[in-house]
């Protein structure tokens, strides 16, 4: 991508870590909240912003059948600001906490109640209680966000296209939009067969790839071909025969999906 101009953020002081650590030296450190650095900075360059928040989103609180909701205003807020500060393609990046208890959504009370929190950022087809479910929460927390973005761009002449969405676990279930700012519809020119590219708003990837060492993941790329070849018929004997070690059919297949995407990892000593 060509980039010489990076911002770290970070709302801890550890000035002489992050230049020990930093890999490139036009990387620069700002101890600072996301939210400050959006309201200092004129982001008058073209900018491809990715903010990795470690908060959640939303978190619900209990008493005697009653909820109470405390969002994280700060996303709310730097989603607002970007809005209004964008660029022709600007690209932004989101990843946030999106755990919450399954059990939760077996209330109706629970449902409703939150319905009446966010009202004014979930679409009609969220506004009825039997849509407010766990499976369905990913998409309820996208369809918060992009409404974010829709309420604070009417007068903007650049909009939000989404890119990309999927959800993963870290520790926690987290989810990760990714879009561009364009006056056109940009989504149109995207290639159809790229797997990478999700930009349906009622869509949410569920990213489950399969724990692997290093060496594990080397034996997997030297028999892509092969696998691709076989998946259908492969069992766990015929896998470990392949690879030497166990791995279901489902995680192979998991693997196929997303092989591309795998950072590449080595091991030295400096």
């Amino acid at each position: 991508m060509n980039i010489r101009d990076m911002v770290s953020l970070d709302d801890k002081e550890d000035y002489n870590r992050f230049e020990f650590n930093k890999p490139f030296d036009f990387i620069t450190f700002k101890s600072m909240s996301t939210t400050s650095f959006l309201l200092n900075d004129d982001l008058d360059k073209k900018s491809f912003i990715w903010f990795d928040y470690d908060s959640s989103l939303i978190r619900c609180k209990t008493k005697k059948n009653k909820f109470s909701f405390l969002s994280t205003e700060t996303i709310f807020e730097d989603i607002q600001i970007i809005t209004k500060k964008s660029k022709e393609l600007d690209l932004f990046v989101l990843t946030v906490n999106i755990k919450i208890q399954d059990t939760l959504f077996d209330s109706p009370r629970f449902k409703q109640a939150f319905i009446d929190e966010y009202d004014e950022y979930l679409s009609d087809q969220y506004k009825k209680v039997n849509k407010i479910t766990f499976e369905k929460y990913p998409l309820i927390i996208q369809n918060i966000i992009i409404n974010i973005f829709r309420n604070n761009e009417q007068f903007h002449p650049v909009k939000f296209k989404k890119l990309f969405s999927f959800i993963y676990r870290d520790g926690a279930l987290m989810y990760t939009i990714g879009g561009i700012f364009s006056e056109d519809n940009l989504q149109d020119k995207l290639r159809a067969e790229d797997s990478f590219f999700q930009i349906d708003e009622n869509e949410v990837i569920n990213i489950d790839v399969p724990l692997l060492t290093y060496y594990e993941k080397m034996k997997l790329d030297k028999n892509i071909s092969n696998i691709e070849k076989s998946l259908d018929s492969l069992n766990k004997g015929k896998i470990i025969e392949m690879l030497g070690f166990e791995m279901e059919p489902s995680e192979l297949r998991s693997y196929l999906d997303y092989y591309r995407y795998y950072p590449q990892y080595y091991e030295g000593i400096i």
